[in-house]
């Protein structure tokens, strides 16, 4: 492996580990907070195959950022275009609960922590198949050209940030997304075909529109805003 190789594996690996520092911080005030059983009552998967997701709420009066809790979860994502309830740290110690609907500003996803799903290795597991399929992208020139040519019209980073979970019945699939559609708000589109580039070097597309859950597990948005 190379120095650049060794340089891309580390950033990928610091954002799983700061992403993770970030949402640890906001989960340990969130399970002390004594209404913290009634909202995991209400969502008993929040943690385990839903995702601890880090939201940014931008106003002209007020911002707030915090982990979502409570919403509307359609098996690949919250709708962060509805209602939904955030918790937050902002304002007092102890943490406090945020519903948020029809806010006058901008909602950001910061970024996700995978939870400990049926089908999930733990965090040490899955920070090895992240490095093993950002490895194997590096090595391969024809992906890394692809990728280059998209990044200079799209303005991307300069390698593929974003490892994601797929769960077709049974199957499950994780990997780096090095092709595929965007939505409105220029991030994956997953209502229809994307690639996936997995842990052993092999690239599988997957229409993900058909799957029974997606979950992004690590998103590089969530560097480029923290840093």
């Amino acid at each position: 492996m190379t120095s650049s190789d060794k340089d891309r594996v580390a950033y990928e690996l610091s954002l799983l580990t700061s992403l993770g520092e970030e949402v640890d911080t906001l989960l340990e005030a969130f399970l002390r907070h004594p209404d913290a059983p009634r909202y995991l009552a209400r969502t008993p998967r929040l943690g385990n195959d839903i995702p601890w997701v880090l939201v940014a709420c931008d106003g002209d009066v007020s911002n707030a950022t915090g982990l979502v809790v409570a919403g509307t979860w359609d098996g690949k994502g919250w709708d962060l275009d509805g209602g939904f309830t955030l918790f937050t740290c902002g304002g007092e110690a102890r943490g406090e609960f945020l519903e948020v609907a029809g806010w006058a500003g901008r909602i950001r996803r910061l970024g996700t922590v995978p939870g400990t799903g049926p089908l999930r290795p733990d965090l040490i597991a899955l920070q090895g198949e992240l490095a093993e399929a950002t490895f194997h992208w590096a090595r391969r020139a024809g992906l890394v050209r692809e990728w280059a040519a998209g990044a200079s019209v799209r303005g991307d980073s300069a390698f593929p940030q974003t490892f994601v979970e797929m769960r077709f019945g049974p199957d499950c699939y994780r990997g780096l997304v090095i092709a595929g559609d965007r939505d409105r708000n220029d991030r994956w589109d997953y209502d229809g075909v994307v690639t996936l580039l997995l842990p052993g070097g092999a690239t599988v597309d997957l229409d993900a529109a058909q799957a029974d859950m997606v979950e992004e597990l690590v998103d590089g948005g969530h560097a480029d805003s923290s840093r």
